[in-house]
């Protein structure tokens, strides 16, 4: 090398970090920082390379960047360029808080593409989830046939690496694959200083500049890196930063505890103010203590936090080993997704899904593509064809029956002669309007008799519907009667007779409107399998005996009727063929509202 290069290697900032939701302590992280940066600008290094978690969180607030940018300023102002890369605390989807800074000239984002600093080449590789870095793609690293012959090489990395706890990524593995030799391994994510070697390779760890945790109890340092043409060295730094301080108080006895407790504390009064402290209370536990009164005391004693720590429990427990088990998640979600027992469905969306390979814009196109594929696969003509459905109600919303279902098998099962009762209304409600739909009770029981098929009773049902004539109103039954079969056509039925057929006389043909509601009662009895008597307005034949021969509160005498009322009765005199044949409401009434088109649920028949 021509001259020496001397780099500084901080990570693990953390800046915004609210420790224990004090402020103070969040400006310490800063206060931290800034004097990396300061110590940076009076030693006058060539370079200053962070290695991830510049942030403690992905979104930092607007008050945390401002400050930032202001520390960034004075090695920009000092021409000291700043090196980062993104770390897993702090990384985002799409664009980063380092590339806002390389856009305002503050930062240089590292990457597969070398930075030069004199005869010294740095790059980067930014945190890369466990699960995903035995995908890791090599290529890309470049080489520029420009390069000094005698270059030095730096790699960046926010990683753990062994033999340090937890490991995720081999240093030996990473050095195996990169197209070009490297130097040292500039490390992030591991919170204390470390420097291993990986053959002929230094890898080293600068570790957080402020304690993140009571358990960091060593002092905060940053790495100086040395190249020449001698070699390269690695010299550590510390930082002055906040005291933690670590107390401990027995008890001996269950008398006064609090006494024994400030007693303990009382040796350390010099070092308390402006300190983090945490007091571990042991010994008897036979006295009940107020933590909250103990941190208060801490507190007007100088401390910044207090938190108290009562040890004296876990000196009764027995001391059992405990084993501990790590499993690898995606082999845990694997195994989960079998337990639960998707159908091809579900197993089709959850390989999609977490397919490492499959960019996130193409989920959706890709999981459509395959169910389509799926469906297309199915025949739905195959007669072995089935589509399980729990039952638990055959009774659609829009009626008031109810109906009980023990097993959907013998629903289904040919021959079953099931029966779907309903309760007997409080009120008078006519039959014909409850079956279309107009009325939320029915005035008898109802019973659906099963034959050899569900689709029998069923298709009589919808075949027989159509001829339905709407109803004017609700019929009142004052005397239903028992229940009895209804056998013969519903033209042949006659009102006043539930279980006979009576021939039809001669010269007699039914008034419009008059017996139209007879003969719907007459036919929902045909079909359901139960009997109707005659009510008072099903005309000439129908009249109910029980009651008293006078005239109905809807029926009209001859002077009473209008003009329209008589003219329409001359003209069904003159068209005698035509009165017999059913004449629906909207064409008595023409300028009603005409009715609205039937439309058939198949829970309204259950």
């Amino acid at each position: 090398m021509d001259r020496e290069i001397r780099i500084l290697h901080t990570s693990d900032t953390h800046l915004g970090y609210r420790q224990y939701h004090s402020e103070v302590r969040r400006q310490d992280f800063f206060k931290a920082f800034e004097t990396v940066i300061k110590d940076a600008v009076d030693m006058q290094v060539d370079a200053v390379v962070h290695a991830g978690d510049l942030f403690d969180s992905r979104n930092p607030t607007l008050e945390d960047l401002l400050e930032t940018i202001n520390i960034l300023s004075r090695l920009k102002i000092a021409k000291i360029p700043f090196f980062g890369i993104v770390g897993n605390h702090e990384s985002k989807q799409n664009t980063q808080w380092l590339d806002l800074f390389e856009e305002m000239g503050l930062a240089i984002r590292l990457g597969k593409k070398p930075q030069m600093i004199g005869d010294l080449a740095i790059y980067g590789i930014d945190s890369v989830p466990k699960s995903k870095i035995p995908l890791y793609d090599y290529s890309g690293f470049e080489v520029p046939e420009s390069l000094p012959e005698n270059c030095r090489k730096l790699l960046v990395m926010h990683q753990i690496v062994p033999p340090f706890p937890y490991p995720d990524w081999d240093c030996a593995e990473v050095l195996e694959n990169l197209p070009f030799k490297v130097d040292a391994i500039l490390l992030g994510d591991y919170h204390e200083y470390e420097k291993i070697k990986v053959g002929e390779t230094w890898a080293t760890y600068s570790g957080s500049t402020e304690r993140n945790s009571a358990s960091e109890k060593d002092p905060r340092s940053y790495n100086i890196i040395t190249l020449s043409g001698d070699g390269l060295e690695i010299s550590r730094r510390t930082i002055p930063t906040r005291n933690f301080l670590f107390l401990k108080a027995k008890l001996v006895g269950g008398e006064n505890p609090y006494e024994q407790i400030f007693s303990a504390v009382s040796e350390y009064l010099e070092e308390i103010p402006e300190s983090v402290v945490f007091l571990e209370i042991s010994g008897d536990s036979g006295s009940v203590l107020s933590f909250s009164e103990i941190e208060e005391y801490l507190m007007s004693k100088g401390a910044v936090i207090s938190r108290v720590k009562d040890e004296r429990a876990k000196e009764g427990l027995p001391k059992e080993v405990v084993k501990v088990a790590f499993s690898d998640p995606e082999k845990a979600v694997a195994e989960e997704v079998r337990r639960i027992s998707l159908n091809e469905g579900g197993l089709i969306i959850d390989e999609v899904i977490r397919n490492p390979d499959l960019p996130r814009s193409r989920v959706d196109e890709e999981t459509e593509n395959r169910l389509l594929g799926l469906i297309e696969a199915i025949d739905f003509k195959d007669p072995d064809f089935m589509i399980k459905i729990p039952v638990s109600s055959v009774i659609s919303p829009g009626t008031a029956s109810s109906a009980t279902v023990e097993e959907p098998e013998k629903i289904m099962s040919a021959g079953a002669a099931e029966q779907f009762e309903t309760p007997e209304p409080a009120g008078e409600t006519g039959f014909a309007a409850a079956v279309a739909g107009k009325s939320d009770t029915l005035i008898a029981p109802v019973r659906i008799q099963r034959s050899e098929s569900l689709n029998e009773p069923l298709d009589k049902i919808f075949e027989a519907s159509d001829s339905i004539l709407e109803s004017p109103g609700p019929i009142p039954l004052e005397s239903p009667g028992p229940i009895s079969e209804i056998s013969g056509t519903p033209e042949e039925v006659q009102p006043g007779n539930s279980g006979e057929i009576q021939p039809e006389e001669d010269g007699e043909r039914a008034a419009p409107g008059k017996d139209a509601g007879n003969k719907t009662e007459a036919l929902a009895g045909k079909i359901f399998g139960f009997g109707v008597e005659a009510s008072p307005e099903t005309g000439s034949g129908g009249k109910n005996e029980n009651l008293p021969d006078e005239k109905l509160p809807d029926e009209k005498t001859a002077d009473e009727k209008t003009a329209d009322e008589k003219l329409t009765d001359e003209k069904s005199a003159l068209a005698p063929d035509k009165a017999s044949k059913p004449v629906k409401q909207s064409q008595k009434k023409r300028k009603e509202k005409p009715a609205v088109p039937r439309q058939y649920n198949l829970g309204d028949y259950l």
